[in-house]
């Protein structure tokens, strides 16, 4: 990091501050827990439930509790069974780092990058509160696609914050930025001497997938979503034999997005592909979904040869891009 900045640790809900001014940039996820523990699961899903679930499904407020308690039990039962640990903090934290960094070289000003969680602590609208009076703040939602489920839970939080005039959260990044960072990631991590690439390797993108008819009228971000596919594919098109796309969908509350993972990937093997690339674009950051859900689906097809490729993470584009698009608007 560039001398003189510092990115706020996660677990501080009171980011440190470096003496002076500043102007200010919280990333913001849903905070998904780093381990299986139980306890931790069952707060994450209860505040889930309560903060968006309930705000788009007219769930009983009784029945809370018992589908948090099986959520979180689920959870916890198949991270251990898998051994796994979610990597979303320490990405998120390296993400505010580079972040930083751009924005510095951007233009050299007091630039303080922050960390917050929609559903665990620090909650964004504690790190909003903690910030100095009068001074400019942004919240960099860090999602794919703008949606109920995503941007407008941090808007909504911004604008009940004490200082929501001096709050701005940012739009999704633009579908052909996103896209052309999408694309230059998959070639990069699927070239060298042995490259998985060529007309005998598919590449399969995924994303989450979403309720096709809500029971409340809704943005679930299936057009924007869907959009950032088209511009991914498109650019990928001639560097594979085949380019096609799978939702990681839930089983719950009605008809899902088509096709689940499960059938695309049969899809591939049916077409006689033996190596596949699996992308997970509708993610700016490794999660369970990405990375547990998109393993368990492959290993459901033990024919096929994959590369599993990470998320863009804390790569240097995706911290130029969102910085060149918080100084458009300082």
């Amino acid at each position: 990091m560039s001398a003189g900045m510092t990115a706020s640790a996660p677990a501080s809900a009171t980011p440190g501050m470096t003496a002076g001014p500043g102007k200010h940039v919280v990333l913001v996820t849903y905070g998904e827990p780093p381990t299986p523990a139980f306890v931790e699961q069952l707060v994450y899903s209860w505040r889930i439930l309560i903060g968006l679930t309930r705000t788009v499904a007219p769930i009983p407020r009784p029945l809370v509790p018992m589908i948090a308690l099986a959520r979180a039990r689920g959870r916890s039962r198949a991270w251990k069974a898998s051994g796994y640990a979610s990597p979303l903090e320490p990405i998120t934290t390296a993400q505010a780092a580079r972040l930083q960094d751009a924005l510095a070289e951007g233009d050299g000003g007091p630039w303080r990058v922050h960390v917050a969680y929609e559903f665990r602590q620090p909650l964004l609208a504690d790190v909003l509160s903690a910030l100095p009076a009068g001074e400019p703040v942004w919240v960099a939602p860090m999602y794919a696609a703008d949606s109920a489920f995503t941007h407008a839970l941090s808007r909504t939080t911004a604008a009940q914050s004490p200082a929501a005039r001096g709050v701005r959260v940012l739009d999704a990044l633009a579908c052909d930025v996103l896209a052309d960072l999408s694309a230059a990631h998959v070639l990069e991590h699927t070239g060298g001497d042995r490259p998985w690439r060529g007309g005998d390797v598919a590449l399969v993108l995924a994303a989450h997938g979403t309720v096709l008819d809500p029971p409340t009228p809704i943005d679930t971000g299936l057009a924007a979503t869907d959009a950032l596919r088209a511009a991914i594919a498109e650019r990928l098109s001639p560097h594979f034999g085949l380019v096609t796309n799978g939702w990681l969908n839930h089983t719950r509350g009605g008809r899902w997005t088509e096709p689940p993972i499960e059938k695309t990937l049969q899809q591939v093997v049916d077409g006689g592909f033996t190596r596949v690339v699996y992308y997970p674009y509708g993610f700016l950051a490794d999660n369970a979904e990405s990375e547990l859900e998109g393993r368990d689906a492959l290993a459901a097809q033990p024919g096929l040869a994959a590369r599993h490729l990470p998320c863009l993470n804390d790569s240097r584009p995706l911290a130029h891009a969102l910085a060149r698009q918080v100084l458009a608007l300082a």
